[in-house]
C-alpha cells in the first residue's frame, strides 16, 4: 500500500507550527522538571508577626529556602482562615508554592468546641466546599488534608468522608483529599473501606506502637507494609516526619532523626513507592533552640539515652543496647573504663525493676540501679577490662535491662563520655554519629544517640534542605 505525499500547502503549515513552537518554547524558558522524590513539604510552624498574624512572605521565604515545594497550612487559631486567604495564598501563588489547607478533627477543635471552630466550625462538607473555592482563585492550592482522622472515624464515617470530597470536587475536580493515618491503623480493612474517598493518605511515623521520635529501625518495614496495603487500591502514603516534638513522648526529636527519617521517606519516593516526604511542624523561624532539658550530655551536647515510656509495659530481660568494639592501644597489655551516667528517677523509686548495665566479651562488668542515686552525672568506679579482651579486642555493650517487668514505670537514662585507659573506642563522647550500633528486645525499652541544639531550628532547616534539593 502506497502512502500519499502531503501536500505543498500542508508542508508549509507543518513549518509554520514547528517555528511558532519554538519560539514559544524560547519566550516560556526551561521547563521545570518535576522532582524526582516526589512531594516535598512542611506542616505548620510558620513565622509569626509579633500580633500572632502569619507572616506569609517570611514563611514562603523560608519555604524556598528549605527547596519545598509544598506547605499544608494548618487551620486551626481564630485568625488563620483570613491569614490563609488574604495573605498566604497570594503569596504562595506569586511563588509557585503548592499549597494544602490542613484542617483539624471534632477532637481537636478549639476548646473541644467545633462550634469555635471558624469560619464553618463542625461543617466539613462546607470547609471542603469553601477550600475548593479558594482554589479556583488560588491554583497553586492543590489539596487539603485532616489531622487524626482515624481517631474520629465515628465522624468521618465512609459515607460522610465521600460525601465531602464528593461535594469539593464538584467545585474544583482536581482537589485532592488527603487524612491523617497512624500506621497501627492502616490495616487492609481500613483501605478497603477509604480507598475510594482519599487521594493519599499521610502516615507520621512514630515507632508504632511505642510512640517515640528516637527509633527509626522500625521505619522501612512500617512502609514496606503500608506500601504494598494501599497499593492493592492503587493509592500511595506521604510520610510525616516528626521534626518538633511529639506528644507524650520523653525525647525530642533531634537533627539527626529527622535527617535520618527524611532520607528513608525520599527513597521510597524517589522508588515510587510514596507521593513524598512532609515535615511535622519543623519550625520555620530561624534561631530557635530544641524543646527540651538541654542537660542532655555530661559534656558536648550529645550522649546515649535510653528510655522507658510512661503507661508502657516491659517485661523481664527486655532491653535497649548500643554496642561497640573496644579495642587496646598500640603497645597497651590492659584495659580500664569508667562511665558517666544519670536517670531522672530519685533514689525514693522502687529498686529492682530498671538497671544500667555495662557488658564487655559477653560478660557483665558494671550495674546501677536507676532508683540508687539522685539525677545527677556520676561516674562508675574504674572497671578492669583486661580479662574480657580476647586478642587484643571484645564487643562493648551499654544497655538499659529490664530485671522485672513494669506497666507504668517511666524512666530516661543516659550514659556519657566513655573513658578509657589503654584501649579506645570509637565516639566515646557520642558527639559525631556512628561508631555505634543500636538494638532492642521486647520494643518498649529504646536507646539511640540524642543531641541537644540550641539554634535546633535552624539547623534541621538546613538539613531537610540539603535533602530535598537533591
Amino acid at each position: 500500500m502506497t502512502t500519499p505525499l502531503p501536500s505543498r500547502q500542508a508542508v508549509r503549515w507543518s513549518a509554520v507550527a514547528l517555528l511558532l513552537a519554538f519560539v514559544g518554547s524560547l519566550l516560556a524558558g526551561p521547563a521545570e522538571a518535576a522532582p524526582a522524590q516526589g512531594i516535598r513539604a512542611s506542616y505548620a510552624n510558620p513565622v509569626r508577626k509579633a500580633d500572632g498574624h502569619v507572616d506569609a512572605q517570611a514563611t514562603v521565604d523560608r519555604l524556598r529556602a528549605m527547596n519545598a515545594d509544598t506547605y499544608a497550612f494548618l487551620v486551626n487559631r481564630s485568625t488563620d482562615w483570613g491569614d490563609l486567604e488574604q495573605e498566604f495564598l497570594p503569596a504562595a501563588q506569586a511563588s509557585g508554592l503548592s499549597v494544602w489547607v490542613y484542617l483539624v478533627p471534632p477532637t481537636e477543635c478549639p476548646e473541644q468546641d467545633c462550634a469555635k471552630y471558624l469560619p464553618y466550625k463542625g461543617n466539613y462538607v462546607a470547609w471542603g466546599e469553601a477550600i475548593a473555592r479558594l482554589s479556583l482563585r488560588f491554583p497553586v492550592l492543590k489539596a487539603w488534608a485532616m489531622d487524626d482522622f482515624n481517631a474520629n472515624t465515628s465522624t468521618f464515617t465512609k459515607d460522610y468522608t465521600a460525601r465531602m470530597r464528593t461535594a469539593a470536587r464538584a467545585v474544583q475536580p482536581g482537589l485532592d483529599f488527603y487524612p491523617v493515618v497512624y500506621a497501627n491503623a492502616v490495616t487492609q480493612s481500613f483501605v478497603d473501606t477509604y480507598a475510594a474517598s482519599i487521594d493519599s493518605l499521610i502516615l507520621p511515623f512514630r515507632d508504632d506502637p511505642y510512640r517515640n521520635t528516637l527509633w527509626t529501625g522500625s521505619l522501612r518495614p512500617q512502609l514496606d507494609q503500608i506500601v504494598a496495603r494501599l497499593a492493592s487500591k492503587s493509592r500511595k502514603a506521604i510520610l510525616m516526619v516528626y521534626a518538633s516534638t511529639l506528644s507524650r513522648t520523653t525525647i525530642t526529636p533531634d537533627v539527626e532523626y529527622v535527617r535520618t527519617a527524611t532520607a528513608v521517606g525520599l527513597e521510597y519516593a524517589k522508588a515510587g513507592k510514596l507521593d513524598g516526604v512532609i515535615q511535622y511542624a519543623l519550625p520555620l523561624t530561624a534561631g530557635r533552640p530544641q524543646s527540651g532539658d538541654e542537660r542532655v550530655a555530661h559534656t558536648g551536647n550529645s550522649a546515649l539515652v535510653f528510655t522507658v515510656h510512661p503507661d508502657n509495659a516491659t517485661t523481664a530481660g527486655d532491653y535497649a543496647a548500643a554496642s561497640t568494639t573496644i579495642r587496646l592501644d598500640a603497645g597497651s597489655t590492659s584495659c580500664r573504663m569508667v562511665v558517666w551516667h544519670t536517670d531522672d528517677r530519685p533514689a525514693t523509686s522502687p529498686l529492682g525493676y530498671h538497671a544500667k548495665q555495662a557488658i564487655v566479651g559477653g560478660t557483665q562488668v558494671w550495674e546501677r540501679d536507676v532508683a540508687s542515686e539522685g539525677s545527677d552525672w556520676y561516674t562508675s568506679s574504674p572497671i578492669d577490662l583486661t580479662p574480657r579482651l580476647s586478642g587484643g579486642s571484645a564487643t562493648l555493650t551499654l544497655r538499659l535491662y529490664e530485671k522485672k517487668a513494669v506497666t507504668n514505670y517511666s524512666v530516661t537514662a543516659r550514659m556519657d563520655d566513655i573513658g578509657l585507659t589503654g584501649c579506645h573506642v570509637a565516639n566515646p563522647g557520642f558527639e559525631a554519629d556512628g561508631g555505634w550500633t543500636y538494638s532492642r528486645k521486647g520494643g518498649d525499652v529504646l536507646t539511640g544517640r540524642h543531641t541537644y541544639d540550641p539554634v535546633y531550628s535552624t539547623s534541621v532547616h538546613a538539613a531537610v534542605g540539603a535533602l530535598y534539593g537533591g
